[in-house]
């Protein structure tokens, strides 16, 4: 087989504003269940003065199903033509539409889309990080009679994660507590002071009946966890595929687990920016007319540069193993490969407590 073909994109949206948020969120089209592709970006030019509105753009592609009916007769069916009623879809219709909304004076630094395995609403939910506050929108996803005011996304609720924290990034996972017999639907966000923050989302208690089959049923997210130990702001977060542990990574040049239950520190992965299995730095002629030594290799410096986490994610659904981007203020960036060093526990949903190591094993490839 031959080079696969690389081709070009299939849609060129030019941007009028800086993008510091994307998100997607897709599912395939079936008989059963209409496809979804969601694209959410998010930005802008800070204060009213630079003439540039701060907002979340929201592309939405749904394509739905039109199922057909047909009769099978099977001529060597001895059972005497019994008749099987089977349903396909021949066709199906796609509608595309553009959803803004507006961040006011505050700039939305990350937003996360999911759709709930439990959805009744048929809505895309987006999570945005606004100031100290998250804000859980739902998108949608068909027009009822081209109405495009229904189609127009809708704030379900709000919370604030602290006082100062600043609200930096977000993620969603729905988790099976066994204690309380239930399916948690969690949301966890990173902020600028470092802490990381877990809410859940639930139904309110002044929701009822009348008010879910009038439009929505009223949600609320309610603080549950409160995770302390990166010193710097965290870049990127993500759960454990079982929901019971969060990863984050943060400037701090650290990854570090926490358990969603407690909020206890698992483990701390301390990250570098250069290959540990490579050759040592070379030997630097040192002149002595000269009081500083210019070297780009971080071990030869007298002091130690910040190093920057800028991404991780979980490897396997076990959760043992787990990548890291790090990367100094300048220069190459290295993406690491780390191995758990102990078995995940998963009594209660509530993860396992204490401090746990993570890898002695690391494989770093620089990347160009």
């Amino acid at each position: 087989m031959g080079k696969p073909k690389i081709r070009p994109p299939s849609i060129v949206d030019s941007l009028s504003f800086p993008v510091f948020g994307l998100t997607w969120h897709g599912t395939p089209a079936t008989p059963k269940n209409d496809g979804v592709s969601f694209t959410a970006y998010c930005g802008g030019g800070g204060s009213a003065k630079t003439g540039v509105g701060n907002k979340i753009v929201c592309d939405l592609i749904a394509q739905q199903a039109a199922p057909t009916s047909f009769n099978n007769d099977d001529d060597n069916n001895d059972g005497g033509g019994s008749e099987e009623l089977f349903e396909r879809s021949n066709h199906t219709t796609t509608a595309r539409r553009t959803v803004e909304i507006s961040t006011g004076e505050a700039l939305c630094f990350g937003i996360h889309a999911f759709r709930p395995y439990d959805d009744t609403l048929q809505m895309i939910r987006l999570v945005a990080c606004v100031g100290d506050e998250i804000l859980l929108y739902g998108i949608p996803i068909h027009l009822v009679d081209s109405n495009e005011k229904e189609g127009a996304a809708i704030l379900l609720a709000k919370a604030n994660v602290g006082s100062g924290y600043g609200a930096n990034v977000a993620t969603y996972t729905a988790m099976f507590h066994v204690q309380q017999n239930q399916l948690q639907h969690l949301i966890a966000v990173g902020c600028e002071n470092g802490h990381l923050v877990v809410f859940r989302i639930h139904q309110s208690e002044g929701s009822n009946a009348a008010s879910a089959s009038s439009s929505l049923s009223l949600v609320e997210l309610t603080k549950i966890t409160e995770c302390k130990g990166h010193t710097k702001a965290i870049c990127a977060i993500q759960f454990h595929p079982r929901g019971h542990e969060v990863l984050s990574s943060a400037k701090d040049g650290t990854a570090r687990i926490f358990s969603v239950a407690t909020g206890h520190e698992l483990g701390t992965m301390k990250c570098e920016v250069h290959d540990p299995n490579g050759p040592p730095p070379a030997a630097i002629a040192i002149d002595p007319s000269k009081s500083t030594i210019k070297t780009k290799d971080p071990r030869m410096m007298k002091r130690a540069p910040q190093i920057l986490v800028r991404g991780c994610a979980y490897g396997d659904l076990e959760g043992k193993t787990i990548y890291t981007i790090a990367s100094g203020k300048r220069g190459a960036a290295y993406l690491t490969k780390w191995k758990s060093t102990t078995l995940v526990s998963l009594k209660g949903g509530g993860g396992r407590d204490g401090g746990v190591g993570k890898n002695n094993e690391q494989q770093q490839q620089q990347q160009q």
